[in-house]
């Protein structure tokens, strides 16, 4: 089992078949959140902050904690294949990343732009924890994501199926916005520190970069996803 924690993040939970229960503080027992979640019949356990900061080894948990079933990726074929139903299929490789803070917020632009899907590799990657859910704020529950074991072999699946993919490296290609997103897309983008595997470079059909005026010479991840993801969706 796996726990998340924070009033919005419990609240994203309200209407799925996940959360199992949920662990507050007595100064939330009148409060609209627990008032919902006693008329969804979801168990419910009066506790201190103490007891909640063992479950989830942090402070921040604002007062309530969830115990939700361990999170279920989605099939890699079904999520293309609705994927493919769309008007402008998108899709979002991640190669690598690490840090969870970063896929929380990767996922949270991923539901705002509404991206059709995530693809993960299973291993060297990180997973989705409570730490992803908390700073998803909610949009874990409205994103499909997969794991798939390799990335290279999957790129070449997706090219086949009709994706255009393009590979997001620092400096390296085309601006982002002298590129026509006009066909199924396949955004790649790499780890905070290695980026995209040469591999993947190698086989995309497109590398494609932020232009970027300042002193500073990389943008944080999720950030330059986010960049992306919204110029993409502007098609």
């Amino acid at each position: 089992m796996e726990y998340v924690y924070g009033r919005n993040v419990i609240a994203s939970y309200l209407d799925s078949n996940d959360l199992l229960e949920v662990y507050y503080i007595k100064e939330l027992k009148n409060s609209p959140l627990i008032s919902e979640l006693k008329q969804k019949k979801i168990a419910l356990k009066e506790t201190n902050k103490q007891e909640l900061e063992k479950l989830v080894h942090t402070d921040k948990h604002q007062g309530i904690v969830g115990k939700i079933r361990d999170f279920k990726y989605q099939d890699y074929d079904l999520m293309v294949s609705n994927t493919l139903t769309k008007p402008h299929p998108v899709l979002l490789m991640l190669d690598g990343i690490e840090d969870p803070h970063n896929l929380g917020a990767i996922i949270r632009s991923v539901e705002a732009f509404q991206i059709d899907g995530i693809i993960l590799k299973k291993n060297n990657s990180v997973s989705i924890n409570s730490t992803v859910a908390k700073v998803s704020t909610g949009a874990l529950v409205n994103v499909n994501i997969t794991q798939v074991t390799n990335l290279s072999s999957t790129l070449e699946d997706l090219k086949e199926k009709g994706f255009w993919s393009y590979a997001a490296e620092a400096y390296q290609g085309v601006s982002y916005n002298s590129v026509e997103y006009d066909r199924p897309t396949l955004l790649i983008v790499g780890s905070e520190g290695k980026g995209i595997s040469r591999l993947l470079k190698e086989k995309s059909d497109f590398r494609i970069y932020i232009p970027m005026y300042g002193k500073v010479n990389s943008l944080n991840v999720s950030v330059a996803t986010a960049i992306l993801l919204a110029k993409i969706k502007e098609k």
